[in-house]
């Protein structure tokens, strides 16, 4: 037997076995072993701390169980399950030598689909339009600095996917089976051994830029190519089957089974699926902007204080409106500690911005999205490419608005509230630089309220939350795909079999995590075909 032993405080250089001496009021004879299972920082204390999870054993764990102390009970089997890191490798081949998968997109999914493919033997083929993720570093670079866009290889195009270039966020309450997977592929390709324990972890760019070049060497090394700077421009489709890919330069490719991750910007690409017989369905999205902050001024609300040796504060808000109000719900997305705005567009006459930090979230700002709820009659179309437009118009809208040459249109949060257009703004975070606007004039009326309500909503959470220092920087449109494409029970897509659209573009996932992880379904499902057979 064991013990599960939680809320045990926790200190970087500090020696465990005293803090859970002390916690279970025990001498260090009668501790037997322990592992960390998860940390992380408990802001509700005052000062806040970090706190840790442990599995413990001892040589008298029933008299420990009999003083009923708060967070120490035995550890059950529902433990085991939700804290073992499973490490799911496979014992040989599962596929035929001579089968074949071609995976187009190099984002979270394509990256770990084909890699996942290739493990079980598979002749895999990795297509990516943009580059290895060591040119389109320079390639983003140059369009944060200098402006200078190359659709093809962007924030958006390229290894690693919109993900590379983000705070590579792996939030997931889950850390066993397939997502233990993910996880233990990740730290054996670079990531920190810490994301196996920390409840709110994170990668990091700077991090994922080491983690990519890595993962891709170990798909070659058993067997797989991969291909920049290759884009697809048509799908081979006989007896209505898909069977094969068309490349720009007019050759093909053929192929088992065909895997299309596209990310949640590949419009191009969507429209060809569809052309080519795949189903697809309007989907709900939320849009907004990105509301920034000193992170100092964070750090204050959420510990009282200045942090210290804590990590840089964050937070996660929602707001729901009552019915009767007629408020749109909004929420905070993909928060930034100690990260900066960026330009996140992948095509030219563009506006769209996102959130980045670096692993050590050592930035002057805190940001975050806020976005609202947009339903499918927003669209004003049947058009299962009608939420892409609605997209589109507000992204042309924003960059006319900022004046060209990719400025963002911004407000100051307290004119946005006054619904008065701002006439200077304070510095900000984003490279390519703001112009003072009013994004009333840029949303729909019933968004940019649902923004208002939001923010007043969140100045009760967060102390300043809607005051001056707050700057609204937006649009903020690509959060998830407007669409989904319809799929079988084997992932493959209703209406054109033989091609298996996964991950956010074929509108399955949101986060580096979940994206991971439908291409390691997408795979374990053509998996089982050869194990049954």
């Amino acid at each position: 037997m064991a013990l599960l032993v939680t809320n045990v405080r926790w200190q970087k250089e500090a020696d465990p076995v005293e803090a859970l001496c002390k916690h279970l009021q025990i001498s260090s004879d009668n501790l037997l072993g322990f592992e960390l299972l998860k940390r992380s920082v408990d802001a509700r204390r005052r000062p806040p701390v970090w706190q840790a999870n442990y599995r413990v054993e001892l040589q008298d764990e029933a008299k420990v169980l009999a003083k009923g102390l708060h967070g120490v009970r035995a550890y059950s089997k529902r433990d085991a399950k939700r804290y073992q890191q499973i490490q799911l490798d496979l014992d040989g081949d599962i596929f035929p030598s001579i089968h074949r998968t071609i995976v187009i997109g190099a984002g979270p999914a394509g990256m770990f689909g084909a890699l996942r493919f290739a493990e079980g033997g598979s002749n895999v083929l990795l297509l990516e339009r943009g580059g290895a993720v060591e040119d389109r570093h320079y390639h983003v670079r140059d369009f944060w600095r200098h402006r200078k866009f190359n659709p093809e290889s962007n924030v958006v195009y390229g290894e690693g996917g919109a993900g590379a270039f983000s705070d590579g966020k792996i939030y997931t309450r889950k850390r066993d089976g397939e997502l233990g997977w993910v996880f233990r592929r990740l730290v054996d390709f670079g990531a920190d051994p810490e994301i196996l324990e920390e409840g709110w972890a994170h990668l990091g760019t700077d991090k994922i830029r080491e983690i990519l070049p890595n993962l891709r060497k170990q798909i070659v090394k058993l067997g797989g190519e991969v291909r920049f700077g290759t884009c697809v421009t048509d799908l081979l489709v006989e007896s209505g089957t898909c069977v094969g890919v068309v490349l720009s330069d007019g050759t093909e490719e053929r192929a088992d089974v065909i895997v299309m991750a596209t990310g949640h910007s590949a419009r191009d690409s969507w429209k060809m699926m569809i052309d080519a017989g795949a189903e697809a369905e309007q989907r709900s999205i939320r849009i907004g902007a990105r509301i920034e902050h000193p992170q100092k001024m964070i750090d204050k609300a959420r510990y009282g204080s200045e942090r210290g040796e804590l990590p840089a504060a964050s937070y996660r808000l929602v707001s729901r409106p009552s019915k009767e109000s007629g408020k749109r719900g909004a929420h905070t997305f993909c928060m930034c500690p100690g990260g900066t705005v960026v330009g996140a567009t992948s095509q030219e006459g563009r506006v769209v911005v996102n959130g980045m930090s670096y692993s050590g979230r050592k930035a002057f700002w805190a940001n975050s999205a806020i976005i609202v709820e947009v339903t499918k009659e927003d669209f004003g179309s049947d058009d299962p490419l009608a939420g892409v437009e609605f997209q589109d118009r507000l992204e042309k809208k924003a960059f006319e608005m900022g004046g060209g040459e990719f400025n963002a249109p911004a407000q100051r949060v307290s004119d946005f509230l006054n619904e008065q257009p701002s006439v200077d703004l304070p510095r900000t975070s984003y490279t390519q630089g703001v112009t003072p606007s009013n994004l009333w004039e840029l949303f729909p009326r019933n968004i940019a309220e649902g923004l208002k309500e939001a923010i007043l909503f969140f100045d009760r959470k967060i102390a300043g939350f809607a005051g001056d220092k707050g700057v609204l920087i937006a649009p903020e449109t690509r959060t998830t795909a407007p669409l989904r494409f319809l799929r079988t029970e084997q992932m493959e897509a209703i209406g054109l079999p033989g091609m298996m659209p996964i991950g956010e573009g074929a509108g399955y996932a949101g986060g580096i995590a979940s994206a991971a992880l439908e291409g390691f379904r997408a795979a374990e499902v053509q998996m089982v075909k050869y194990t049954k057979a």
